[in-house]
């Protein structure tokens, strides 16, 4: 019973911080001005890369990258790291979308002609994921991180966020 109990809450945990993840990427590309349309379409392969290298434990970061087409410096950055310690209480889960608003409030927004795309990080022996496979991140040029803390908590895994300016 304690294993059922145990997997089902992980599992449990995989899915609400998934789905906020998504739920972040898609508030932060809209309020910068962008469709998330592509971000919608796109994300059931991107949810498959994330529920299955949060279930190993190798997904290190989720990014996305704004950018002006042809263009190899970012014009802004947004990046999750994934913790696995998580919160420390058992059923906890939570997103502060309040506090991610005013973050995207504070955060430099990327010119109106730009792009945007979604990057995940992983962690050395992370499994094959169909669709997935290795790339460069764009130089981040000028921009400075800012690190702003825990966005998304559950019992077994928390996800903060860092935007560049």
């Amino acid at each position: 019973m304690a294993t059922y109990t145990q997997t089902y809450a992980r599992t449990h945990s995989i899915v609400f911080l998934s789905d906020n993840l998504r739920n972040s990427l898609r508030e932060i590309i809209r309020e910068n001005g962008l469709d998330p349309v592509r971000l919608m379409q796109d994300w059931q392969e991107i949810q498959n890369g994330v529920r299955t290298w949060l279930d190993s434990g190798h997904l290190k970061t989720v990014i996305v990258e704004f950018f002006r087409p042809g263009a190899n410096v970012a014009s802004a950055r947004w990046e999750f790291p994934v913790l696995y310690t998580g919160s420390g209480v058992e059923d906890d889960m939570w997103l502060d979308k309040n506090y991610l608003r005013q973050l995207v409030a504070k955060a430099a927004r990327p010119p109106s002609d730009c792009s945007y795309r979604v990057v995940l990080s992983v962690r050395n022996g992370a499994p094959f994921v169909d669709g997935f496979g290795p790339c460069s991140l764009l130089s981040t040029g000028n921009l400075a991180a800012r690190q702003a803390g825990m966005v998304i908590a559950t019992g077994h895994m928390t996800a903060s966020v860092t935007y560049w300016r």
